[in-house]
């Protein structure tokens, strides 16, 4: 790669989306768009959060490789198309939102970033990957953005991937505006002035490539945790100390190891222990700091480390039903968190906590809130546990979280909709009632491997024994709702099929000669027939049932 002419530079968004006379494309190998809620919601959260700490300072987001494309005069994204195609969406969210509210240095910020300044057809982003995408780009976002209140953005706009984060754009910012009291003006003029990217650029497609695959599988920086060990190893003066010091260090490495678990995730935890608020550096610069200001020596540093990682590997050992719930969570720092400084600090209430905070999280979770609604709550919680607060404390913390924004009540209705086969926690809350269907107290945990499949007792394509059953109103109504769904292995999933309901039985009780070996299923064996009455008294079960263990505050 010596006589490859790379160029790298940090630039702005306003260089790169706004002055230059640059213009980019999607190539057509590239795999589609895939940012979702959560993603919209951390960035929101994340460039919120940077422009209110310091709106001099530059964020930096990431980077993005390219190539020029000199036959259509466009540059080729090779690793970036999440951000960049996000940022051109924010701008169009911001063009539609606040046109006739923002100064003529806003407007021809936005403006610029979206299409060229003096030819408004020739866009600044678009797609080869497929046609489909270029022409929902081009009318669902970059013409105008028709805001509509939608009930369910994840359901109504499922195949609108642009538009759905438009409307997540729309639906995070206004929030942090009216909450946290944002100039819209100065914080859009901060976003393309401030917000940064590493720009590199290639001569061709091969080195471009060379460098995606350089950047994001071989490199090998020194990481956040290299250095910790380093700058704590430094500060020793005795050869002794020093041996002491890497002794511990790789003790705490191989416990870790032994128990299925790593270094990185454990410090992660261990620097929300101690901050108990967002991190704002890395993972080394933080918790130096933070250790420069409590003076204390390296060796009393690294035993309160070991400590705490006993804590941590503790907390991932204990065959707990609550934990195996909260295993299924996707942002898992925030309960490793709590309940590792809960085991650390010796609080006295665990299992009422864990209890809590299945039925905490799984409210948030099935009512389709973000991030950004957990995350300040979760803090507040370290905080609790680290001064010994009540569990009645800690209770109300989390119920005033879950009153303030109604996640009661979207609770309740995602899961008595007629649409929850698909759902990101489809499969967690049936285990959430399997678990808890037995008194047994040595449960396994069931991880959502491809192996665990959910069964639709009534099939979704029917056969003319279901079709005399059920009217096609009623078809529409159940056939994905969580009344008609149940738990199989692979096996018996694919034995099952779209059978007649005896046949399914048969399939869920003797195919291979062995019962299915879940409850929830088990419980279907019991009736005679599978109708309307029959998916309202499931229903009502299992609404009962999940309510028991997260309706409790």
């Amino acid at each position: 790669m010596e006589n490859l002419k790379i160029g790298a530079e940090i630039s702005n968004l306003k260089k790169i989306l706004a002055d230059d006379e640059k213009f980019y494309q999607i190539p057509d190998y590239q795999r589609p768009y895939s940012w979702d809620k959560e993603n919209i919601s951390d960035l929101i959260d994340d460039l919120v959060s940077a422009f209110k700490r310091n709106d001099n300072e530059n964020y930096f987001c990431g980077s993005i490789v390219l190539v020029e494309n000199t036959n259509d005069n466009r540059f080729d994204v090779i690793d970036g198309q999440q951000r960049i195609t996000t940022f051109t969406i924010i701008s169009c969210v911001f063009r539609d939102l606040y046109e006739n509210v923002l100064g003529k240095k806003a407007l021809k910020y936005i403006s610029n970033s979206i299409q060229d300044e003096f030819e408004e057809s020739k866009r600044k982003l678009r797609f080869l990957t497929n046609e489909k995408y270029q022409v929902d780009f081009e009318s669902d976002v970059l013409k105008k953005i028709e805001f509509i209140d939608f009930k369910n953005i994840e359901r109504e706009l499922k195949n609108k991937k642009y538009l759905a984060n438009a409307h997540y754009v729309n639906q995070f910012f206004t929030e942090k505006v009216e909450t946290e009291n944002i100039s819209v003006e100065d914080f859009i003029i901060w976003f393309y002035e401030n917000v940064v990217l590493a720009v590199i650029t290639c001569p061709s497609q091969d080195s471009a490539i060379q460098i995606f695959n350089v950047l994001n599988d071989r490199g090998m920086p020194l990481s956040s945790i290299d250095i910790l060990k380093s700058s704590l190893m430094v500060k020793l003066s005795s050869k002794e100390d020093m041996t002491a010091f890497k002794s511990k260090w790789e003790n705490i490495i191989s416990n870790l190891k032994f128990a299925g678990l790593d270094i990185d995730s454990m410090l992660n935890t261990y620097l929300y222990y101690k901050l108990a608020s967002n991190p704002k550096n890395r993972l080394d610069k933080e918790l130096l700091d933070i250790f420069k200001k409590e003076n204390k020596n390296s060796l009393e540093i690294i035993k309160e480390i070991s400590d705490f990682s006993d804590a941590y590997i503790k907390l991932h050992s204990l065959q707990n039903k609550y934990i195996f719930c909260l295993k299924y969570l996707r942002h898992k720092i925030y309960w490793n968190a709590i309940i590792s400084t809960a085991l650390f600090e010796n609080y006295q209430d665990i299992q009422e906590l864990t209890r809590l905070l299945v039925a905490y999280y799984y409210q948030n979770w099935v009512a389709g809130k973000t991030v950004a609604r957990i995350k300040q709550t979760s803090f507040n919680l370290l905080k609790l546990i680290k001064s010994n607060a009540p569990i009645l404390t800690i209770k109300e913390e989390l119920k005033s979280n879950l009153e303030n924004y109604g996640t009661t009540k979207s609770f309740k209705e995602e899961l008595q909709s007629s649409y929850v086969y698909g759902r990101r926690w489809d499969r967690a809350v049936l285990l959430l009632v399997e678990y808890f269907s037995t008194d047994n107290n040595k449960e396994n945990f069931i991880p959502l491997s491809a192996n665990l499949h959910l069964e639709h007792i009534l099939p979704q394509t029917l056969n003319e024994d279901w079709s005399e059953i059920f009217t096609e109103e009623e078809t529409e109504h159940w056939t994905n709702s969580l009344s008609n769904l149940t738990l199989l292995s692979l096996r018996k999933n694919v034995q099952a099929q779209n059978y007649s309901f005896s046949e399914k039985k048969n399939a869920y009780a003797n195919i291979d000669n062995v019962i299915s070996s879940f409850v929830i299923t088990q419980e279907i064996l019991k009736e005679d027939d599978w109708n309307v009455e029959s998916l309202e008294r499931r229903k009502e079960n299992l609404m009962e049932r999940i309510y028991d263990k997260t309706l409790i505050f």
